[in-house]
């Protein structure tokens, strides 16, 4: 067997199992940008290095605005048709990320200011699974489509904040 022909075989079965596996949908993403919040929060908590809180104050920050701005700029205009009181919910988030940016990250400047953010994320997350999500994911609005908008939009944002 000629080196070409194996090269090429070996190819394919590098992207068979890409190709099968389904793209991620809008909601798969959100659902996975929440459970990574939630696991630097738990960093957070779990850390008293001022460097590691230094550093997750600085990804927890960033992901919060990102998310909000990708789901204000994308995710909730294309379900308004669906859910029309999608509406963001983001502006208490941000102030209190702008609050945090504000302070030395320190264990009694920055901990409970965080733990507000944990909660007010967590909150925020059970109010989109119960209530928007299950109307988004019943309607004909294409989400694998919606999810891809989404994540070329979160890698600019990211790419401008680097």
């Amino acid at each position: 067997m000629n080196t070409d022909l194996r090269d090429s075989q070996r190819e394919r079965k590098r992207h068979r199992g890409v190709a099968n596996r389904p793209a991620p949908d809008a909601i798969t993403r959100i659902a996975a940008e929440h459970a990574e919040l939630q696991q630097m929060f738990t960093a957070f908590e779990n850390t008293r290095s001022v460097t590691n809180k230094r550093f997750l104050v600085g990804r927890i920050c960033a992901a919060v605005v990102v998310h909000a701005q990708v789901k204000e700029e994308i995710f909730y205009p294309a379900v308004e048709a669906v859910v029309p009181q999608a509406t963001p919910q983001h502006d208490t988030m941000k102030a209190l990320v702008a609050h945090i940016q504000s302070l030395e990250p320190v264990a009694e400047q920055v901990d409970g200011p965080i733990q507000v953010l944990a909660e007010q994320v967590k909150q925020h997350v059970s109010t989109l699974r119960e209530n928007m999500l299950p109307q988004v994911k019943a309607s004909r609005i294409d989400l694998v489509e919606l999810g891809d908008r989404m994540a070329r939009r979160k890698a600019e944002l990211i790419a401008q904040h680097a």
